[in-house]
């Protein structure tokens, strides 16, 4: 058996490498524990694109966002990778909460336009309903560079990930934590749970319940889509803004129901088009049995929203990929302790724009005291909160 460590992290995604990062940072000794090899496209972390917005009405997303702002530029600084780029956000239609006004008072900066004013600044997409431009802190993250930036800076702080290291058991003993894996037998005080879609392999027995996490894996397929210059106006791939688009549920010009089965989400991949996808539209499934194939017209689906929507990209360019969410009822994170066992699964789907700061705080959650857990993280955020939501 090795060394005693400070804190064992199993998964190296986004949230298991961020947090390692942070913890070697306050200068606690981790090692981190992946079961696939080194940029894998098993999980939910890969990938050249995330979007990145405050476009929120809770505040404790709003306050996050803002924290998570300045700790992007830090790890940017650390790391010399440029991973945020700011080319803005555009929402837009008739979602079910007026995201203006709580924005505005967490002082994030927007502007309001009307549809044809929208559409004549960006002629390559059309709009309907309220457009918000949030112009100074939304954009898109690049998914692959932040992992390498992540690990980067964990390796310079002395900390390690082990690659190809399956954890088959996990147990808590009177000295601390045992963690099994194929690669050996490692000891720490704590162990942080930052698995995604596997994590109910070990958070039940660990936590004390009586039975898995109530959480969704969900394979999800948008596409790419490669820009058209006749129709695009001048829009190009890397100023391409984010956007978002809560459609009305009955299409204005012919009355039948909308098609789209979700809200809709888009931005650049660079050297890929841009993305367009539909939110939390998937298949459930377990994590090891995924196909990595859309379902039969689901590429269809997406080409005629590109037909209708966006005029300035070619809807017979459409190129799908394979993604997962792991999501909670409720939507909201799950970040919590129970004695030497954190668990952090910040995720359905939107998780990614807010690591560095999610990074920090599960950092937080694993060396504070009992009594402090609710002072560092959200209670919105809790296990009690996500077994209150399972029950209703």
């Amino acid at each position: 058996m090795s060394e005693k460590l400070d804190v064992i992290v199993v998964g190296a995604g986004a949230t298991g490498l961020a947090t390692a990062w942070k913890l070697a940072q306050g200068g606690r000794s981790v090692k981190v524990l992946e079961q696939f090899e080194q940029g894998h496209k098993k999980a939910s972390s890969h990938g050249g694109s995330r979007i990145y917005r405050a476009t929120y009405v809770q505040r404790e997303y709003l306050d996050l966002m803002h924290h998570a702002l300045d700790m992007w530029r830090e790890i940017e600084s650390e790391s010399g990778l440029k991973l945020l780029s700011e080319v803005g956000l555009v929402s837009h239609g008739f979602p079910p909460h007026d995201f203006e006004q709580p924005m505005r008072d967490a002082g994030v900066p927007l502007e309001v336009l009307t549809p044809e004013a929208a559409q004549e600044r960006w002629p390559g997409m059309r709009f309907e309903g309220k457009v918000l431009h949030e112009h100074k802190t939304a954009g898109r993250v690049n998914a692959d560079l932040t992992l390498v930036a992540f690990e980067q800076e964990l390796n310079k702080l002395g900390g390690e990930v082990v690659y190809n290291s399956r954890v088959t058991d996990a147990r808590i003993d009177a000295d601390g934590v045992v963690v099994e894996s194929t690669t050996g037998t490692y000891r720490a005080d704590k162990i942080v749970l930052a698995a995604g879609g596997w994590t109910n392999r070990l958070a039940p027995g660990l936590l004390g319940l009586d039975q898995p996490l109530d959480m969704e894996i969900i394979e999800v397929a948008p596409a790419h889509f490669q820009i058209n210059p006749d129709t695009a106006s001048g829009m190009e791939e890397n100023t391409w803004p984010s956007f978002t688009h809560d459609h009305a549920p009955v299409d204005p010009v012919t009355g039948e129901p909308t098609r789209w089965p979700g809200i809709v989400y888009g931005l650049a991949t660079e050297g890929e088009g841009i993305k367009v996808g539909f939110n939390a539209y998937g298949v459930s499934l377990d994590p090891d049995a995924r196909t990595y194939t859309s379902r039969p017209g689901d590429l269809q689906l997406h080409a005629d929203y590109v037909e209708q929507w966006l005029p300035g990209l070619d809807p017979s360019t459409g190129v799908d990929l394979s993604c997962t969410y792991t999501r909670t009822p409720s939507d909201d994170f799950l970040i919590d302790r129970r004695g030497r066992v954190v668990v952090a699964s910040p995720c359905s789907g939107h998780g990614f724009k807010f690591m560095p700061a999610l990074g920090e705080m599960i950092a937080n959650v694993a060396l504070s005291s009992d009594s402090d857990i609710s002072s560092v993280r959200p209670d919105v955020f809790s296990l009690a909160h996500l077994l209150e939501s399972s029950q209703r």
